[in-house]
This record gives C-alpha cells, sequence and structure tokens, in this order.
C-alpha cells in the first residue's frame, strides 16, 4: 500500500475562522437561519451570537497559532517540490504551504532563469545541486511568512 505524503496545508479552526474573503463558520451558520424566527429560536440564536463574539478573540489566536503550527511543518518537511516555468523564462519552485489569506496552498519562488539550451524541467528536478538550492529558498521564503505570523502571535499575546 502507498503511503500518502501529509502536506501540512489543513488545519480544524482554519476552516472554522474563515478568511477576509470568506466568512467564517460561525457566521455562515447564522447566515443560514430562517428570517422569521419565534422568540424561543431568536433567544438562542442571540445567545449563540454572544457566545460566539466573546470568545471570537480566543478563536482567532488559536486560528493563527495554528496556521504557524502548519507552516512550521510545511517548512521542517519540504518534501514536495514542484517545478515550472513562467513565460518560458522564470523557473518556479512550488511546494505546500498554508496561508489563511493565500488563494493557494502552496509557496512559489522563484529560482532561476531557464536556459533552454543546456538545461530542461526533467533535467533540473533531477539535478541534486539545483535542488538543494530551490529548497533553501523555499524555505527562506517561508521564514519571512511564519516570522510575520509570530509576530502577530506575540502582539496578540499582550492583549
Amino acid at each position: 500500500m502507498k503511503k500518502e505524503r501529509t502536506k501540512h496545508v489543513n488545519g480544524v479552526l482554519t476552516k472554522i475562522m474563515g478568511t477576509n474573503k470568506k466568512h467564517s463558520e460561525f457566521e455562515r451558520f447564522l447566515k443560514e437561519g430562517p428570517a422569521k424566527t419565534s422568540p424561543g429560536l431568536a433567544k438562542m440564536t442571540t445567545t449563540y451570537k454572544n457566545i460566539v463574539t466573546h470568545w471570537k478573540t480566543q478563536f482567532d489566536k488559536v486560528s493563527l497559532l495554528e496556521e504557524t503550527i502548519l507552516q512550521l511543518r510545511a517548512q521542517e518537511n519540504i518534501s514536495e517540490i514542484k517545478l515550472s516555468t513562467v513565460k518560458g523564462e522564470y523557473i518556479y519552485a512550488r511546494s505546500p504551504f498554508y496561508r489563511r489569506a493565500g488563494s493557494t496552498k502552496d509557496i512559489r519562488v522563484v529560482v532561476g532563469k531557464m536556459n533552454p539550451e543546456k538545461e530542461n524541467l526533467n533535467s533540473l528536478q533531477k539535478n541534486s545541486h539545483f535542488m538543494r538550492a530551490a529548497k533553501k529558498q523555499i524555505s527562506i521564503a517561508m521564514d519571512k511568512i511564519i516570522l510575520a505570523n509570530i509576530n502577530k502571535l506575540y502582539k496578540l499575546n499582550k492583549t
């Protein structure tokens, strides 16, 4: 049986809390309710909303902590690097990496310029020196994002 690689891009609270572009699951749940409700349902819905609002700061902290943990896991376990070209000139390396505000679950960095007479993506993928350099550049890019999240966590914990 083939073992699947863990990509470290799926969290629990990161899915629940939403993003700048996507409502949280709490907001979605509240909006799905009917327009007209009984007094009992309205009271329970208000109680739910008040509790969630009270917990939101803690959920935000834990969600950011979870995002940072996923990112550190991805960085410490960079095993999948895919190469591609853009405009036939620039070589991009990408690896799984979660960012709540990102539209993709990977990180992409320019790792060089293509020289079609001397190389192709297959030969570069097999070139251990090139792939070590690509891995290092990916890790450096990950570091910047992780550090920004750690700084956010530090500020949130001060409040």
